[in-house]
């Protein structure tokens, strides 16, 4: 008897026990909807940008009017940024975070000093911050590539002191002074003039040499 319940048991513990098992594909179809959902969720959001009485209005559509508004001056832009870029990379000359930080320190400090902030004014121009650090880094390597060409002569500062005078004189009340420019601001002056029209010309001749091919026509 003790030999018969033996058995028993061991057949007993021996014996398949009832676990359920979901097919693999199951989860595989689930794991395929998730996917599919998603790319309906964001994709949704890449592909169409409003709806109007639930008529979908598209990306592509808004890209389209903008190209035909001002398609051509973006992309001369995006072409030159794209040269100075490349002739900065060529010459080994790169902007460091200091330098970047300290010409972004000088424009908050005018700004503020105009009765604003530069993030009113950002958000006033469609701008963020770090576009604004793009374009200052993109005017500091254009700079740095041409400086070495600016010079100012004392002539140069001492005409254009007694032209200001002259046009302060003719301009103001007779019975008021005119305000006195200093040697140093004369020469600031100056330079920053002497150097876009240096920027003008290099930009120019980098686009002159550059070999760029235009797929679209606007």
């Amino acid at each position: 008897m003790a030999k018969k319940l033996m058995k028993q048991k061991s057949v007993e513990e021996m014996s398949p026990k009832a676990v359920v098992k979901l097919p693999k594909k199951i989860f595989l179809y689930v794991f395929i909807l998730l996917i599919v959902a998603g790319l309906i969720y964001f994709g949704g959001k890449v592909l169409f940008v409003a709806s109007v009485n639930g008529q979908l209005i598209n990306r592509f559509t808004v890209i389209k009017d903008l190209e035909k508004q001002g398609g051509k001056k973006v992309l001369e832009t995006i072409v030159l940024k794209t040269l100075i870029n490349q002739e900065a990379k060529k010459r080994k000359i790169d902007i460091s975070q200091k330098e970047l930080e300290a010409e972004l320190t000088k424009i908050e400090v005018n700004v503020t000093s105009q009765g604003t902030t530069l993030d009113a004014l950002l958000l006033q121009q469609g701008m963020t911050k770090d576009d604004l650090k793009n374009e200052i880094k993109l005017q500091l390597l254009v700079t740095k590539m041409v400086e070495k060409n600016v010079s100012i002569t004392e002539k140069e500062i001492d005409d254009y002191l007694t032209n200001q005078k002259s046009q302060a004189s003719q301009s103001l009340d007779p019975t008021q002074a005119a305000p006195e420019m200093t040697r140093a601001q004369a020469q600031s002056t100056l330079r920053q003039q002497k150097l876009q029209t240096k920027i003008q010309t290099f930009v120019a001749d980098l686009k002159a040499k550059a070999k760029i091919n235009y797929f679209v026509k606007y």
